[in-house]
């Protein structure tokens, strides 16, 4: 063989490698939010029994399995991998740490190899109940991890840069009483070790924009050059009917090195709220031009260029555009509007909007705790304006996967739609029989979905269905599956597995 065949045979090879071999960093794998990964995901796996008596899994019984980590009672805060570790939100239910007692949002910190435990983060609750902190939810957010930072939205309606590393190597960056921090009246937090997180800066979204969060905080960090964009979760109170804070902002940018706030929305999204703004935002660059993308508590999608205007001594984010995903019979009229509450009444946006070959992709939905109603996904150029609509939708809290101009989108009610992403023409759709607060995660020509029922499915990409696979597991399957550096990552409530070669 020539030089220069030899040459173009290992540059070939390296490009599988690094295909197959590639972080999970942040919602998505990148801005765009697309779940869609090169790779060749496992198939024949079985996640076992449990040890009798006990809730450690039998590896014996196991397959295609190469490490079970127990997590907390609640987890839904889904994985992301990078530089050799994984990060996941869960409760304290079953603490890692014995010094942290009682409820917490828990982020913990695993060995990519093997699952051992490294650091954690460990939010004492806001103490306001149900509403704004709900009981044992734990931490519903993921991490964005960039470098050696981790950006993340707490159940305390905090945004936090985390060092990757923990304490094992100092306390580093001005953030310096963490023992304070992660201290609660009942459980006072002396000393800090190799397995305590290491805060850089925090930012308080409750003191510094006046936000009322709903039930819970819960947002994935956008991360943009020198930038954060988060969404603020600010929503309703109690009743479903106030809005405590209609004037705080739904989306705000930071800087990324020390917290601060640059600028915030104020297109009026608090004020029109239906519940809560939890849709993460997402990132389009078309024509040359970046543009943030959000899905607003209101129904409604927006888009926003990078600069900020003056407006009451504020520093705003400039709207672009605006498109009502709500369909105007979903609203009803004024003399006969739709209540929130109806099955055939509005919804707010709570999947994250993807960007796919300079369009955006984006679906109403409700809180699961509402039940199943009507929906809507819609297909936007880059002003906003709808090139299709797709009604055959019902409610959706799921993040849409696109590949080879074909839309795969699951709803609550346990369907996952094939749709063509030109035009909107449904090419089939699959009933899993579970509902389903995941996303579809595509892997190769493969498709993940897991549903309430514990069920994984596994279904061919294309526009024949085929499903290749179903595999249970010994409780629900609320997050996303994850595909990084060869491994396949399932999260049950209690557990995450990680399935691939040893």
């Amino acid at each position: 063989m020539t030089t220069r065949r030899l040459t173009l045979a290992f540059a070939a090879l390296a490009a599988c490698i690094t295909a197959a071999q590639a972080d999970w960093a942040d919602w998505g794998g990148n801005g765009t939010r697309n779940m869609v990964t090169p790779g060749n995901a496992p198939v024949e796996i079985d996640p076992g029994k449990k040890i009798k008596g006990k809730d450690d899994v039998d590896m014996a019984t196991t397959k295609g399995l190469k490490w079970v980590t127990r997590l907390g009672s609640q987890a839904y805060g889904t994985p992301t991998v990078s530089q050799g570790k994984v990060f996941l939100g869960t409760n304290n239910e079953n603490p890692f740490d014995t010094k942290y007692t009682g409820d917490r949002g828990v982020l913990l910190c695993l060995d990519e190899k093997t699952g051992q435990f490294i650091w954690q983060f460990a939010s004492p609750k806001l103490g306001t109940g149900k509403v704004s902190d709900w009981e044992y939810l734990g931490l519903c957010s993921g991490a964005s991890v960039e470098k050696n930072r981790i950006y993340l939205t707490t159940n305390r309606c905090q945004v936090v840069c985390l060092d990757a590393d923990g304490m094992k190597n100092g306390n580093d960056g001005p953030f310096k009483d963490e023992a304070t921090y992660f201290s609660t009246p009942e459980n006072k937090i002396d000393a800090l070790g190799d397995n305590d997180a290491d805060i850089i800066w925090t930012f308080d979204m409750r003191d510094e924009c006046g936000v009322f969060p709903h039930n819970i905080t819960s947002s994935n960090v956008l991360v943009l050059e020198d930038r954060l964009y988060v969404t603020t979760s600010n929503g309703v109170d109690w009743t479903h009917t106030n809005i405590p804070a209609p004037e705080a902002p739904s989306l705000i940018c930071l800087d990324k090195a020390t917290g601060k706030l640059l600028g915030e929305e104020a297109s009026g999204v608090s004020k029109r709220c239906l519940h809560c703004s939890w849709s993460s935002p997402s990132l389009a660059e078309i024509g040359g031009k970046k543009q943030i993308i959000f899905g607003g508590g209101d129904g409604f999608a927006y888009g926003f260029d990078l600069t900020f205007k003056k407006q009451d001594d504020f520093d705003v984010m400039n709207e672009l555009w605006r498109y009502d995903g709500n369909p105007p019979e979903y609203r009803g009229t004024p003399e006969a509007k739709k209540k929130y509450s109806d099955y055939d009444g509005p919804s707010e946006i709570i999947a994250t909007p993807v960007v796919y070959k300079d369009r955006i992709y984006t679906q109403i939905g409700q809180d699961p705790e509402h039940g199943e109603g009507v929906g809507m996904m819609s297909c936007l150029d880059a002003k906003g304006k709808p090139l299709w609509t797709y009604k055959g939708i019902n409610r959706s809290i799921s993040t849409p996967s696109i590949k080879d101009d074909l839309v795969y989108v699951a709803d609550y009610s346990g369907l996952v739609h094939c749709v063509d992403a030109m035009t909107g023409a449904k090419i089939w759709v699959y009933d899993t029989k579970g509902h389903i607060w995941g996303s579809t995660m595509i892997v190769g020509d493969k498709l993940y979905i897991g549903n309430e029922e514990g069920e994984l499915h596994i279904l061919q990409t294309g526009k024949e269905m085929k499903e290749i696979a179903t595999i249970d597991f010994p409780g629900p399957l609320y997050a996303t599956p994850v595909f990084a550096n060869d491994t396949l990552y399932i999260m049950t409530m209690s557990h995450l597995y990680a399935f691939g070669p040893k």
